[in-house]
C-alpha cells in the first residue's frame, strides 16, 4: 500500500514543486495544467486507498483505450523535474497504438519502471523509453545505461521483499508485475539497448 501511495505522491510533489517555482512569473496556461494533475493524481490515490480499506483488496480494474504514448510521455515528463541529470529520450510507434487497461495500473507501472532506471544510472546516464505494437498487443519498453543486473538479481527480480537498492523495500516490481497482470498483460526483463537493464510491458490492444 504504502508503495502505491508513493507511486501517485510523486508527480503531485514534482508538479507542485514546479508550480511553486514559476510562481513569479506568466505562466497561466501552465498552471491550469499543473492544477489539472494535481486533481488527478489525488482522485487516483483517493480512489485506491479507498479501495484498500473497504476490501483489503487490490482495486476494481477498470479497462479503457489509452493512448501508450501520451501516457509513456506524461509519466517521463514528471520524472524529468527530479532527475535532471539524466537524459531521456523516446522512440515512439507511429499511429499512436492504444492498449486497452486500467489507467492507474499502467500509470503506477511506468512511473515504478522510470523510477528505477534512472535511479540506476550515473550523471549524464541515458534512459529511453520505447512503445510498439504488434499482434494484438502493444510494448512498453524501458532502457537504461546503468550497470545493469547481475544473476542473482535476475533471478529474483519479482520476488517480494528482496531488495538490490539502499533503503529499498524489495516490493516496487513485484507489485508493477501484479499490476501488469490485472491489467491483461506482464513483465519480462529483455536485452538491453545502452548496457543496462530493460523490461517490456506487454499490454492486450484496444
Amino acid at each position: 500500500m504504502t508503495h502505491e501511495v508513493k507511486n501517485s505522491l510523486t508527480p503531485i510533489r514534482l508538479t507542485m514543486e514546479e508550480i511553486a517555482a514559476r510562481q513569479s512569473g506568466p505562466g497561466g496556461e501552465f498552471f491550469e495544467q499543473a492544477a489539472q494533475i494535481v486533481v488527478d493524481e489525488v482522485v487516483s490515490l483517493e480512489r485506491r486507498v479507498r479501495a484498500f480499506s473497504e476490501f483489503s483488496s487490490e482495486p476494481p480494474v477498470s479497462p479503457k483505450p489509452l493512448d501508450i504514448n501520451s501516457l509513456l510521455e506524461e509519466r517521463i515528463a514528471f520524472l524529468k523535474t527530479a532527475h535532471p541529470e539524466v537524459i531521456y529520450s523516446t522512440r515512439l510507434a507511429p499511429g499512436r497504438p492504444r492498449v486497452y487497461a486500467d489507467e492507474d495500473l499502467v500509470k503506477g507501472v511506468l512511473t515504478n519502471l522510470l523510477e528505477n532506471a534512472a535511479q540506476a544510472v550515473k550523471a549524464g546516464g541515458v534512459v529511453l523509453g520505447v512503445t510498439a505494437a504488434d499482434n494484438g498487443k502493444v510494448a512498453i519498453e524501458v532502457h537504461d545505461s546503468g550497470p545493469g543486473l547481475n544473476q542473482q538479481a535476475s533471478a529474483t527480480l519479482f520476488e517480494p521483499t528482496i531488495s538490490f537498492k539502499r533503503g529499498g523495500m524489495g516490493l516496487g516490481l513485484s507489485i508493477a508485475r501484479k499490476s501488469a497482470l490485472l491489467a491483461g498483460g506482464d513483465i519480462l526483463l529483455v536485452p538491453g539497448e545502452l548496457g543496462g537493464a530493460a523490461f517490456r510491458v506487454l499490454l492486450p490492444s484496444s
